[in-house]
Formats: C-alpha cells, structure tokens, sequence
C-alpha cells in the first residue's frame, strides 16, 4: 500500500514535469508550474482510471471464469464465490459482540472540533482479527489464508451502552503491541506482517497511543449510558419524573471495576439494543468512536487471491504484494459491477484525458495569438536588444516570439539589433528565421 502511494506520486509528478516542459514553451513562470501542477493531476488520475478499468477487467474475466466452471490452478490467481463460515468457533466482535469471521476495529478518543460532526482523531487501538474459515463454494471448500483486504465494506459505528461496555472490557483482557508514534506507518506496516498469515488465524492488536482504558471510558460516562439505556428502557426520557430516574450511580462503578462485574446490569443492558444520540450526554463527556468492519458468518463473498493446492486455499505467496482480496456478494453480481466498471472507467478516462489536453493546447494557442501577448513579448524583445540581455531573447524566441515581428515604425527586430550592434542577438534572430 505504501509503496503503491508512493508510486502514484511520483507518476504525477513525472506527468507534471512533461507538461512543464510543454508550458514552459509557451508560458511564463510561475503561470508554467502551476499549469502543469494542475493538469497533471488530472491526467494522472485519467491514468488512474485506465488502470483500474484494467484491474476490473481482470476481476471481470475471473468471475467468469469461476462462474463457467474452470479448475482452480496452484499458483494462479482465482476468484471463488460462496459463503463463508468458520472452521471451528466464530469471532466474537469486539465492539459489537456480532459473532463474526472478520473484522478490522479501531478505537479512538473524538476530537473536540470534530466531535459535532460525527468525525474522529486518529485511532488509540486498532486491529486485525480472524478466525479459521472457509468459502463453500461449488467447487467444495476453499480455505481463506491470509487477512485479505476488505474491499467496499463500510465501517459499522458502535455505540451506547452495550458497545461501551464491551469495548472497555475489550480493552481490559487484550494484550496490544506498543506501536505508539507514526500512526499511519504502524498500520501500513502491520498490513504486510497480516496478509502473509498463512494458518488462516489472525489476532493482531496494537495500541497506537499512550492512553489506559479507564480515560477514555470513565466512571460517569457509564454511569450517563446506563441512564439512557434505562430509560429507553422505560420508553422515557432520561429526565422523567419517575421511580427509576436516579440510577444508583455503586452499580455503575460495580460494573466498571473487572472483579465485580454486576450481572443483572449486563441482562438489563443487553434486551434492548441502544438507539444512542451522542447530543443527550453531557457537553464535557465523549463517547470513544468505536469502528468496526466485519464479514459474518455466513455472508456471500467473493475473494480473489492465489490459490495454494497443497492447503487448498488462497495464501498470498511470500514477498508478494498482491493480497487476498474479499468483497461482499454474489459472484453474479459481481461480475456485472466488474463490467460495468471496466467500460466506465476506460472510457470516462480516454474521454477526460483528450478534453483535458485539448483544452490544453486551445489555452496555449490562444495565449500565443492574443495581442496582448504579442505586444507585451514584442516590447520585452526591444527592451532585451537595448539591454543587451541574450538569455532574456532566447527565452522570448523559445516560448513563441515570431522573429520577424515589426513595431509601429515597421521595424523588425534584426534591424534593432544591427543599428545597436548586438552581433550576438543578430546572429540568433537569423537563426530563429528572421529576414531583414
């Protein structure tokens, strides 16, 4: 992953220098950079769009040859349909307690600014967990070796009481690797040591921030959930003038302290699931952002990976950078959003790639036939001959200047240069093709 955004990078600038090299013919700086900036980014994201419509091509011709019946092949990359269940027992979700096969959570404090509009600091825990599984496919069971990338599936949000409390306990009895500092490398870099799993058992936990569970989830957090959770409970507001309003705050702290875990709170807890609005806590209490992406048992998915013939399944090989792949459907309906990808994004890339440029070279010759550009480039041309600046004319003639352009007297720009004895510039405007 890192290394493909590095390359994406380094393709626009790359593309970004090839048309500095064009507009810089024409234009003046920094009008040339910051042109070339721009239109190599879209250029580069027209690449971008041929690539990937190479890539839905690809995952096009696999569903169809696994839809037609072809024999999964060692070494080869496949694609395999069914549904997908564990070999023995299934995850239980961290946040969530969604009996699962997969799942990525992260975990963090939400920022005070980013808190009114549902966003989030980067995460204080993340992960990677699953469990043994297999696809039931036509063609029997295929093994998933390997944590795949999750493709389009969207985070599931957990929130009120129930997921507060799962999450602390979570936290509690999990032991996290110290990955504290650059957040982002230490994801991208756990990506790699996840996708070559080669069991099929993964429990990767990292803690990317120095923070104890107990300050993201205080004691009055608890106890304000456990409020709403009652009082949804109740069908009521928190603040109904009711028997059950004053929730006695020891049995919050019971639950919060791992020892003396209150039973009946946890029943009460779990017979209704929380229909939670982060506005009803206080202004000075923040609920964790609690983020989970998880396959569940018995899903319909499809992966494309390397099939392995020994382990009947699909494991990356070693070294390689083409992980499994796992995205949620049938194999039917994929393969038409595959086809449909392939010709959207061929052709919207060709057709924004030749407007683009079109549009570029429009821009140039009309900049080059403007008479203000004409006259301007003409009076600096004069002005470099009186001044004796050779690289100032040089860099007229190269961006478009016509040699034999004549001021209002009719004189050329050959003439100037030989009245004022200007050999040198002379000699290059005769070389740029100017006539006496």
């Amino acid at each position: 992953m890192l290394r493909g955004c590095l390359f994406a990078l380094g393709f626009w600038f790359a593309v970004a220098g090839g048309y500095w090299y064009w507009f810089d013919q024409v234009f003046d700086p920094p009008g040339s950079i910051v042109g070339a900036i721009f239109v190599g980014l879209i250029v580069s994201m027209c690449f971008g769009s041929i690539m990937n419509a190479r890539t839905a091509l690809r995952d096009w011709s696999l569903a169809s040859a696994y839809r037609n019946g072809l024999r999964l092949a060692d070494g080869r990359i496949v694609a395999v349909s069914g549904t997908i269940h564990p070999v023995d027992q299934p995850l239980i979700a961290p946040f969530s307690g969604t009996e699962c096969v997969i799942c990525e959570y992260d975990l963090g404090r939400p920022g005070s600014e980013t808190s009114q509009t549902g966003g989030s600091t980067a995460a204080d825990f993340a992960g990677f967990l699953m469990t043994p599984c297999v696809i039931r496919t036509e063609q029997g069971d295929i093994r998933l070796l390997g944590f795949p990338i999750l493709e389009e599936i969207p985070d599931f949000v957990c929130r009120g009481f129930d997921a507060a409390k799962n999450g602390f306990e979570f936290l509690n009895r999990t032991e996290f690797e110290n990955r504290t500092g650059l957040k982002m490398i230490s994801i991208l870099g756990a990506f790699g040591e996840v996708w070559s799993d080669d069991d099929g058992l993964v429990q990767k936990n990292m803690q990317l921030r120095n923070v104890a569970p107990e300050e993201l989830f205080t004691i009055e957090l608890f106890e304000q959930l456990l409020k709403q959770k009652q009082a949804r409970l109740q069908n009521r507001e928190p603040d109904a003038e009711e028997p059950r309003q004053n929730i006695d705050e020891d049995r919050a702290e019971t639950f919060y302290n791992d020892e003396n875990r209150d039973e009946d709170l946890e029943d009460e807890a779990d017979e209704l699931e929380d229909d939670f609005d982060d506005d009803t806590l206080p202004a000075h209490l923040s609920l964790p952002r609690m983020t989970e992406k998880r396959i569940d048992v018995g899903d319909s998915v499809c992966v494309i990976g390397t099939y392995n013939e020994l382990q009947r399944g699909l494991l990356p090989k070693t070294g390689s950078n083409q992980p499994n792949r796992l995205l949620r459907g049938t194999i039917e309906q994929l393969e038409q959003k595959w086809r449909r990808s392939f010709f959207n994004r061929l052709l919207g890339g060709l057709l924004v790639l030749v407007i683009v440029n079109a549009a570029a070279y429009g821009m140039t010759q009309l900049y080059l036939l403007s008479p203000d550009t004409i006259n301007r480039r003409q009076q600096e041309a004069a002005q470099a001959i009186q001044n004796d600046d050779v690289v100032k004319l040089k860099t007229l003639l190269r961006r478009g200047l016509d040699p034999n352009i004549r001021n209002g007297n009719g004189r050329t720009l050959l003439d100037q240069a030989i009245e004022l004895h200007r050999d040198q510039m002379a000699d290059l405007l005769r070389n740029a093709g100017a006539r006496q």
